[in-house]
């Protein structure tokens, strides 16, 4: 009896380390997500920029 409980323990013990793992994978995914996010945001207004620059240029 003793021994399946702490084959249990192991079990919970193990899959606990699982969830912190895909848990802490997930954190890094956001934290990607969110400098792939401000780098596109960045590239936009560099866009807009250029784009501003080149209708001053057709314009003369």
């Amino acid at each position: 009896m003793a021994a399946a409980s702490l084959k249990n323990q192991d079990r919970i013990i193990a899959n606990a380390k699982k969830i912190l793992r895909n848990q802490q994978r997930l954190v890094r995914i956001l934290g990607n997500q969110g400098k792939i996010l401000q780098n596109l945001q960045a590239m936009l207004r560099n866009q807009k920029k250029i784009l501003a620059n080149q209708s001053k240029i057709l314009a003369k």
